[in-house]
Protein backbone atom coordinates (compact mmCIF):
# COMPACT_ATOMS: atom_id res chain seq x y z
CA UNK A 1 0.00 0.00 0.00
CA UNK A 2 1.86 3.24 -0.77
CA UNK A 3 2.75 5.62 2.13
CA UNK A 4 0.59 8.28 2.40
CA UNK A 5 3.10 10.99 1.96
CA UNK A 6 3.49 9.70 -1.54
CA UNK A 7 0.26 10.07 -2.75
CA UNK A 8 -0.47 12.85 -4.34
CA UNK A 9 -3.91 15.09 -4.56
CA UNK A 10 -4.34 13.09 -8.13
CA UNK A 11 -4.70 9.82 -6.08
CA UNK A 12 -7.84 10.56 -3.73
CA UNK A 13 -11.47 10.17 -4.31
CA UNK A 14 -14.04 10.83 -1.53
CA UNK A 15 -17.46 9.44 -1.60
CA UNK A 16 -20.05 9.80 0.82
CA UNK A 17 -22.20 7.07 2.66
CA UNK A 18 -26.19 7.54 2.60
CA UNK A 19 -26.40 7.38 6.63
CA UNK A 20 -24.95 10.16 8.47
CA UNK A 21 -22.61 11.70 5.78
CA UNK A 22 -19.88 9.82 6.59
CA UNK A 23 -16.87 11.04 3.71
CA UNK A 24 -14.81 8.07 3.31
CA UNK A 25 -11.71 8.68 1.23
CA UNK A 26 -9.05 5.94 -0.50
CA UNK A 27 -6.18 6.40 -2.22
CA UNK A 28 -4.31 4.84 -5.04
CA UNK A 29 -0.88 3.10 -5.24
CA UNK A 30 1.76 3.77 -7.78
CA UNK A 31 1.76 1.81 -11.23
CA UNK A 32 2.14 -1.63 -10.39
CA UNK A 33 5.51 -3.18 -12.32
CA UNK A 34 5.35 -5.35 -15.71
CA UNK A 35 1.65 -5.97 -16.55
CA UNK A 36 1.38 -9.16 -15.53
CA UNK A 37 4.08 -9.90 -13.07
CA UNK A 38 2.66 -7.91 -10.09
CA UNK A 39 -0.16 -7.45 -8.18
CA UNK A 40 -1.55 -3.98 -8.24
CA UNK A 41 -3.60 -1.61 -6.32
CA UNK A 42 -6.31 0.16 -7.75
CA UNK A 43 -7.32 1.88 -4.76
CA UNK A 44 -7.13 1.41 -0.76
CA UNK A 45 -9.44 -1.46 -0.84
CA UNK A 46 -8.91 -3.33 -4.22
CA UNK A 47 -6.01 -5.44 -4.96
CA UNK A 48 -5.41 -7.25 -8.09
CA UNK A 49 -3.24 -10.54 -8.92
CA UNK A 50 -2.27 -11.10 -12.51
CA UNK A 51 -3.96 -15.01 -11.78
CA UNK A 52 -7.37 -13.00 -11.33
CA UNK A 53 -7.11 -12.95 -7.69
CA UNK A 54 -8.91 -10.04 -5.84
CA UNK A 55 -7.92 -8.95 -2.24
CA UNK A 56 -10.39 -6.50 -0.54
CA UNK A 57 -9.99 -4.93 2.12
CA UNK A 58 -12.50 -5.09 5.30
CA UNK A 59 -12.37 -1.03 6.77
CA UNK A 60 -14.65 -1.99 9.80
CA UNK A 61 -13.00 -4.50 13.04
CA UNK A 62 -14.08 -7.75 13.03
CA UNK A 63 -15.65 -9.07 16.52
CA UNK A 64 -17.66 -11.45 15.55
CA UNK A 65 -20.20 -10.01 13.49
CA UNK A 66 -19.47 -11.10 9.92
CA UNK A 67 -18.50 -7.88 8.70
CA UNK A 68 -14.90 -8.95 7.75
CA UNK A 69 -17.09 -11.23 5.41
CA UNK A 70 -19.68 -8.01 4.26
CA UNK A 71 -18.09 -5.12 3.55
CA UNK A 72 -16.00 -6.93 1.29
CA UNK A 73 -19.20 -8.50 -0.79
CA UNK A 74 -20.23 -4.84 -1.25
CA UNK A 75 -16.83 -4.47 -3.05
CA UNK A 76 -16.82 -7.81 -5.05
CA UNK A 77 -20.32 -6.89 -6.12
CA UNK A 78 -20.07 -3.86 -7.92
CA UNK A 79 -16.46 -4.84 -8.99
CA UNK A 80 -18.07 -7.58 -10.92
CA UNK A 81 -15.67 -10.96 -10.05
CA UNK A 82 -17.13 -14.31 -8.54
CA UNK A 83 -16.74 -14.41 -5.00
CA UNK A 84 -14.39 -17.82 -5.42
CA UNK A 85 -11.89 -15.16 -6.63
CA UNK A 86 -11.63 -12.87 -3.51
CA UNK A 87 -9.86 -13.26 -0.56
CA UNK A 88 -10.23 -10.67 2.46
CA UNK A 89 -7.85 -8.89 4.24
CA UNK A 90 -8.56 -7.01 8.17
CA UNK A 91 -7.88 -3.26 7.66
CA UNK A 92 -5.07 -1.75 9.50
CA UNK A 93 -6.44 1.52 11.74
CA UNK A 94 -6.22 3.91 8.80
CA UNK A 95 -8.90 6.74 9.34
CA UNK A 96 -7.29 8.83 6.18
CA UNK A 97 -7.14 6.02 4.12
CA UNK A 98 -10.46 4.36 4.88
CA UNK A 99 -12.50 7.07 6.70
CA UNK A 100 -14.44 5.80 10.28
CA UNK A 101 -13.85 2.58 11.77
CA UNK A 102 -15.88 0.90 14.29
CA UNK A 103 -17.75 -1.64 15.44
CA UNK A 104 -21.48 -1.39 17.09
CA UNK A 105 -24.78 -0.38 17.05
CA UNK A 106 -25.15 -2.71 13.59
CA UNK A 107 -24.36 0.02 11.60
CA UNK A 108 -22.13 -1.52 8.80
CA UNK A 109 -24.41 -2.14 6.56
CA UNK A 110 -26.73 0.97 5.94
CA UNK A 111 -23.33 3.42 6.80
CA UNK A 112 -21.24 1.71 3.87
CA UNK A 113 -24.00 0.89 1.43
CA UNK A 114 -23.33 3.52 -0.97
CA UNK A 115 -19.84 4.18 -0.46
CA UNK A 116 -18.30 0.52 -0.92
CA UNK A 117 -20.17 -0.57 -3.62
CA UNK A 118 -19.21 2.89 -5.27
CA UNK A 119 -15.28 1.57 -4.23
CA UNK A 120 -16.13 -1.63 -6.38
CA UNK A 121 -17.92 0.28 -9.27
CA UNK A 122 -14.58 2.45 -9.71
CA UNK A 123 -12.10 0.32 -9.96
CA UNK A 124 -14.36 -1.76 -12.05
CA UNK A 125 -14.49 1.40 -14.58
CA UNK A 126 -10.95 1.83 -14.58
CA UNK A 127 -10.35 -1.81 -15.87
CA UNK A 128 -12.70 -1.43 -18.31
CA UNK A 129 -11.38 1.69 -19.19
CA UNK A 130 -8.02 0.07 -19.36
CA UNK A 131 -9.42 -2.68 -21.58
CA UNK A 132 -11.08 0.04 -24.13
CA UNK A 133 -7.43 1.98 -24.03
CA UNK A 134 -5.82 -1.10 -25.00
CA UNK A 135 -8.20 -2.05 -27.62
CA UNK A 136 -8.98 1.18 -28.93
CA UNK A 137 -12.79 1.07 -28.68
CA UNK A 138 -15.57 3.11 -26.84
CA UNK A 139 -15.63 2.40 -23.23
CA UNK A 140 -19.52 2.06 -23.57
CA UNK A 141 -18.82 -0.98 -25.56
CA UNK A 142 -17.65 -2.88 -23.33
CA UNK A 143 -19.13 -5.54 -20.29
CA UNK A 144 -17.94 -7.08 -17.49
CA UNK A 145 -18.27 -10.62 -15.73
CA UNK A 146 -16.84 -12.62 -13.47
CA UNK A 147 -13.55 -10.58 -13.79
CA UNK A 148 -13.59 -10.02 -17.37
CA UNK A 149 -13.61 -7.16 -19.93
CA UNK A 150 -15.53 -8.14 -22.80
CA UNK A 151 -15.76 -6.06 -26.22
CA UNK A 152 -18.64 -8.31 -28.17
CA UNK A 153 -18.42 -6.44 -31.81
CA UNK A 154 -14.24 -7.55 -31.82
CA UNK A 155 -15.14 -10.37 -29.82
CA UNK A 156 -12.53 -9.88 -27.56
CA UNK A 157 -11.55 -9.68 -23.58
CA UNK A 158 -9.53 -9.58 -21.33
CA UNK A 159 -8.90 -10.54 -17.56
CA UNK A 160 -8.67 -8.22 -14.73
CA UNK A 161 -5.39 -9.31 -13.84
CA UNK A 162 -4.03 -8.56 -17.20
CA UNK A 163 -5.17 -5.05 -17.25
CA UNK A 164 -4.96 -4.06 -13.49
CA UNK A 165 -1.42 -2.75 -14.05
CA UNK A 166 -2.28 -0.71 -16.61
CA UNK A 167 -6.07 0.44 -14.75
CA UNK A 168 -4.06 1.44 -11.73
CA UNK A 169 -1.75 3.77 -13.65
CA UNK A 170 -5.30 5.75 -15.44
CA UNK A 171 -7.20 8.93 -13.99
CA UNK A 172 -9.87 7.91 -11.27
CA UNK A 173 -13.72 8.31 -12.55
CA UNK A 174 -16.12 10.91 -11.22
CA UNK A 175 -17.92 8.74 -8.62
CA UNK A 176 -21.28 10.71 -9.68
CA UNK A 177 -21.07 8.89 -13.20
CA UNK A 178 -20.86 5.71 -12.18
CA UNK A 179 -24.08 3.36 -12.37
CA UNK A 180 -24.70 0.85 -9.29
CA UNK A 181 -26.22 -2.98 -9.93
CA UNK A 182 -29.49 -2.98 -9.53
CA UNK A 183 -30.92 -5.79 -6.96
CA UNK A 184 -32.31 -7.82 -9.74
CA UNK A 185 -28.61 -8.61 -10.74
CA UNK A 186 -26.37 -9.11 -7.57
CA UNK A 187 -24.87 -12.30 -7.68
CA UNK A 188 -22.95 -12.01 -4.52
CA UNK A 189 -25.11 -9.54 -2.22
CA UNK A 190 -27.68 -11.39 -0.35
CA UNK A 191 -26.53 -15.27 -1.35
CA UNK A 192 -25.20 -17.45 1.28
CA UNK A 193 -21.57 -17.26 1.75
CA UNK A 194 -20.23 -18.57 5.02
CA UNK A 195 -17.51 -16.57 7.21
CA UNK A 196 -14.17 -15.90 5.49
CA UNK A 197 -13.04 -16.73 8.93
CA UNK A 198 -14.76 -19.66 10.14
CA UNK A 199 -12.33 -22.67 9.84
CA UNK A 200 -9.44 -20.32 11.59
CA UNK A 201 -12.33 -19.59 14.41
CA UNK A 202 -13.50 -23.20 15.22
CA UNK A 203 -9.45 -24.39 14.47
CA UNK A 204 -8.59 -21.68 17.67
CA UNK A 205 -5.94 -19.24 15.27
CA UNK A 206 -5.09 -16.04 16.91
CA UNK A 207 -7.81 -13.51 14.86
CA UNK A 208 -8.48 -11.46 17.58
CA UNK A 209 -7.50 -8.63 19.77
CA UNK A 210 -7.91 -10.78 22.19
CA UNK A 211 -5.00 -13.00 20.72
CA UNK A 212 -2.30 -10.40 20.93
CA UNK A 213 1.17 -11.03 22.22
CA UNK A 214 4.11 -8.60 22.52
CA UNK A 215 6.95 -8.93 24.39
CA UNK A 216 6.57 -7.70 28.19
CA UNK A 217 2.74 -7.83 27.87
CA UNK A 218 0.78 -8.04 31.16
CA UNK A 219 -3.05 -8.83 31.47
CA UNK A 220 -5.41 -6.95 33.69
CA UNK A 221 -8.59 -7.83 35.39
CA UNK A 222 -11.36 -5.56 36.85
CA UNK A 223 -13.92 -6.25 39.13
CA UNK A 224 -17.04 -3.80 40.06
CA UNK A 225 -19.91 -3.46 42.72
CA UNK A 226 -22.69 -5.03 41.73
CA UNK A 227 -24.79 -2.16 42.15
CA UNK A 228 -24.86 0.48 39.76
CA UNK A 229 -22.83 3.59 41.09
CA UNK A 230 -21.93 2.03 44.02
CA UNK A 231 -18.03 2.93 45.29
CA UNK A 232 -15.64 0.03 47.05
CA UNK A 233 -15.92 -0.27 50.44
CA UNK A 234 -13.50 -2.25 51.36
CA UNK A 235 -10.86 -4.73 49.23
CA UNK A 236 -7.94 -7.16 49.95
CA UNK A 237 -5.70 -5.81 47.88
CA UNK A 238 -2.65 -7.35 50.25
CA UNK A 239 -4.43 -11.14 49.04
CA UNK A 240 -4.87 -10.63 45.35
CA UNK A 241 -0.92 -9.20 45.36
CA UNK A 242 0.16 -12.51 46.99
CA UNK A 243 -1.32 -14.98 43.99
CA UNK A 244 2.00 -16.07 42.12
CA UNK A 245 1.80 -13.68 39.02
CA UNK A 246 0.38 -10.35 40.12
CA UNK A 247 1.94 -7.65 39.65
CA UNK A 248 0.15 -4.96 41.16
CA UNK A 249 -3.89 -4.50 42.27
CA UNK A 250 -5.12 -1.29 43.13
CA UNK A 251 -8.45 0.36 43.56
CA UNK A 252 -10.18 2.53 40.75
CA UNK A 253 -12.22 5.83 41.67
CA UNK A 254 -13.80 5.73 38.54
CA UNK A 255 -17.22 8.36 38.02
CA UNK A 256 -20.44 7.91 36.96
CA UNK A 257 -19.40 8.57 33.57
CA UNK A 258 -20.66 4.88 31.53
CA UNK A 259 -17.55 6.53 28.69
CA UNK A 260 -15.14 5.56 31.53
CA UNK A 261 -14.39 3.13 34.13
CA UNK A 262 -16.39 3.16 37.35
CA UNK A 263 -15.52 2.33 40.16
CA UNK A 264 -13.89 -1.09 41.22
CA UNK A 265 -10.19 -3.26 41.84
CA UNK A 266 -8.13 -3.40 38.84
CA UNK A 267 -5.26 -6.94 39.44
CA UNK A 268 -2.56 -6.55 36.82
CA UNK A 269 -0.65 -10.32 36.38
CA UNK A 270 1.80 -12.16 33.61
CA UNK A 271 -1.20 -13.99 32.41
CA UNK A 272 -4.92 -13.74 32.50
CA UNK A 273 -5.56 -16.35 34.66
CA UNK A 274 -3.13 -14.97 37.18
CA UNK A 275 -5.34 -12.02 36.79
CA UNK A 276 -8.27 -13.87 37.21
CA UNK A 277 -7.02 -15.94 40.28
CA UNK A 278 -5.90 -12.27 42.11
CA UNK A 279 -8.92 -10.47 41.71
CA UNK A 280 -11.10 -13.73 42.92
CA UNK A 281 -9.30 -12.74 46.15
CA UNK A 282 -9.82 -9.45 46.54
CA UNK A 283 -13.83 -8.51 45.24
CA UNK A 284 -15.33 -5.13 45.43
CA UNK A 285 -17.42 -4.55 48.93
CA UNK A 286 -20.59 -4.10 48.63
CA UNK A 287 -21.91 -0.51 49.19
Amino acid sequence: MAALSEVSRRSFITTSAAAGGLMLSFSLAAPAGAQGTKAAQLNAFVTLGPDGVVTIVAKNPEIGQGIKTMLPMLIAEELDVDWSQVRTQQADNNPQAYGSQFAGGSLATPLHWDSLRKVGATARAMLVAAAAKTWSVPASECTTASGVVFHKASKRKATYGSLAALAASLPVPDTKGLTLKEAKDYKIIGKPHPQVDTTAIVTGKPLFGIDVVVPGMLYATFEKAPVFGAGVASADLAAAKAVKGVRSAFLVEGGSDLGGLLPGVAVVATSWWQARKGRDKAPSADV
